[in-house]
This record gives C-alpha cells, structure tokens and sequence, in this order.
C-alpha cells in the first residue's frame, strides 16, 4: 500500500520547515531553517540534506527562505519549486534562476514521483502557496500563512490522507498581547495568520471530506499561543479529531509521520 511519510523540523515565526518522503523522492518544505540546523534535525530523523530532491516553497518570508540557502544552492544545485509570483523574490535572495522551477498554477506539477497542486492563498501584499502533495493516490494537504481560509481551498482539500495546517494564535492572548496595534491588525485582519478557531472550523471541514490520519498544526506563535488553549479548544469542539492532532514546534521536529492512501473514500463519520 502506497503511503507518505512527513516531518515538520520546526515551525514558527524563527523559522518554518518539513520534509515530505514518497518512495524514493524526499522533498523539504520551506527551507527558513539554516543550512546548518536543517541538517541536524534531518540527522536526527536518519536522512540528511544529501537526500534532498528539491525544495518546495509557500512563500519567500524570511521565516520560510533562510538567506543561507541561496550559497548552498550556488555549491549545490536542486531545485526550488515556487509559484510564479514568488519568482522576483527568489531572485532577490540571489538564488541561482537555473535553479528555481516555477510551477503551473492551473495543472499538477511532478517533483520526482510526488504531484504537487497549488492554491493561491492570501498572506500580505505577495500572498502565499497552498499544496496538495499526492504519491500514487495518497494525499496530503499543506497550508500555512494564510489569512483567512477562503472557500476555494476548502474545495480543493477533499479525499486527504493527512493535513498540515496554521494554527497561529489565541484571539485573546492576541488582543492582551503587548504588541503594538498595526501588528495585531495585520495578523488579524484577513492577510495574516489563523486563529485557533478559525483553523479548527477549517480542518472540521476538511476532515468531513477526507480520512484523515494525521493532523498536523503549523506556525504556533510562541507569544500569544499556548499549546493547552489548543488542546482545550480541540476537546471542547473536536474530541474526535484530538488523537490525530500532532503540535508542531520551533524548537524541534516532530518524528516521522506515515500515513497510508484510503483509496478516495470520503469520510461518513
């Protein structure tokens, strides 16, 4: 049976990255990790950049696209798959344009034996890429950095074997935050980042539609987000989800993720 594993190395506002295995083709998801650091948590998951395929990027934020990956990629060569969008602010890094894959926006795209789908999705002024990542019928859903969830994302997200989702911040930790104004109206106006509670009424959605296996929540802001709000408000409105939640960290990788293709059958329950 056909099935997907994945990581998330760390994930937050120091830094985002994952990696993604289907058969003989490992993918990293975002690289805002140094070169350095990306390679110790690879390590700690028995690969190692050397087993790098390419590299699939939402978006260009620093937290998303370490500078110190534009060196590495001069020594090095692999490709950096991206939205058209993104194209200038990848070349501003100075990353080699040899080096950059820019994706079809309209029609599947293939990284090896991994077919990768893209949504666009609102974050500030560049927005942000949405996946689908699909190895022989087993899919995964990735979507981090998005202002709010709009209904052509939630259309796409069906028949999913796995997700990977922001869960930013706690609104009232949020509003109490002694952050100035302009920024809390930036995380919070629609172009910025996911409350708990907006993502959990999204993957609600998403899970009614798909036999999800694993859960995975992205981007917690170590400032006005606390792993036990996210608990408490998953157990209150979604106890049946809880044992396939996974939180990510900043900090550290979680350990490898498996899931396995259900054949496209959509959920009953």
């Amino acid at each position: 049976m056909t099935s997907i594993s994945f990581a998330v190395l760390g994930s937050g506002s120091k830094g985002n990255a994952s990696v993604l295995c289907c058969g003989p083709h490992t993918l990293l998801i975002d690289a805002g990790l140094s070169v350095k650091q990306t390679q110790l948590r690879l390590q700690n998951l028995g690969l190692s950049v050397a087993d790098l395929d390419g590299i699939v990027l939402t978006h260009l934020d620093r937290d998303h696209f370490s500078s110190g990956w534009a060196g590495r990629l001069k020594r090095i060569p692999l490709p950096v798959y991206l939205a058209p969008g993104h194209l200038g602010a990848a070349e501003a890094t100075g990353t080699c344009r040899k080096t950059l894959r820019l994706l079809d926006m309209e029609a599947p795209n293939r990284a090896g034996s991994i077919q990768i789908e893209c949504i666009n999705v609102a974050h500030d002024d560049s927005g942000c890429t949405a996946f689908i990542f699909e190895c022989e019928g087993c899919r995964l859903g990735w979507a981090t950095d998005i202002g709010h969830v709009p209904s052509h994302l939630l259309e796409r997200f069906v028949n999913l074997d796995a997700l990977a989702f922001e869960s930013n911040y706690d609104r009232t930790m949020q509003l109490d935050s002694d952050r100035p104004e302009f920024l809390k109206e930036r995380i919070m106006g629609g172009k910025g980042h996911l409350s708990n509670c907006e993502s959990l009424e999204a993957v609600s959605t998403i899970a009614r539609e798909s036999q999800l296996q694993k859960i995975a929540l992205l981007h917690m802001s170590q400032q006005c987000n606390h792993p036990g709000c996210v608990l408490q408000l998953w157990r209150e409105q979604a106890i049946h989800l809880v044992d396939r939640m996974i939180l990510t960290h900043q900090d550290h990788s979680t350990v490898m993720l498996e899931v396995k293709a259900a054949g496209h059958q959509l959920a009953t329950g």
